[in-house]
C-alpha cells in the first residue's frame, strides 16, 4: 500500500512539474520573457534581503555551505595574517565573521576569518 501511494505521489509531482514547464506565457510568440527570480529570505519571504547567521566556531566547509545557500558570497581570510590558502575547508574553523549577524542584500559578501584546526588559539 505504501509503495503504491509513494509511486502515485512521485507521479503526481512529476506531472505537475512537467505541466508547469509547458505552460504558455501571454507574451509575444517567439519571444522569451526573462524575469529574475527573487531570493528567498530565511522566513520564506521574497524581499531580496537575507539573514546572516553567525558561523563562528564552525568548520569552514559548513559555514560556506550555509552562507552560500542563502545567496551570499563568502570571502575567506587566514586570521594569522600569513595569507595561507585554504585547500581543505574541513581543516579550518571560523573564528570571526563580518558581518556577524543581521540582514543584508542577497549577493552580499560575508568575510570569514579562519584558523587551521591544528593552529594554537591565542
Amino acid at each position: 500500500m505504501r509503495t503504491t501511494a509513494l509511486r502515485t505521489s512521485v507521479a503526481l509531482v512529476a506531472a505537475a512539474t512537467l505541466l508547469a514547464g509547458c505552460a504558455s506565457s501571454s507574451g509575444t510568440p517567439g519571444t522569451t520573457e526573462s524575469t529574475p527570480s527573487p531570493s528567498l529570505t530565511a522566513d520564506g519571504g521574497t524581499s531580496g534581503m537575507v539573514d546572516v547567521i553567525s558561523q563562528t566556531n564552525i568548520l569552514l566547509v559548513s559555514a560556506q555551505e550555509t552562507l552560500e545557500a542563502r545567496d551570499l558570497v563568502v570571502e575567506v581570510v587566514d586570521v594569522t595574517g600569513q595569507g595561507r590558502m585554504v585547500e581543505d575547508p574541513t581543516q579550518w574553523v571560523v573564528v570571526a565573521q563580518d558581518p556577524e549577524t543581521g540582514t543584508v542584500a542577497s549577493g552580499s559578501t560575508v568575510v570569514l576569518e579562519v584558523l587551521r584546526t591544528d593552529d594554537p588559539r591565542s
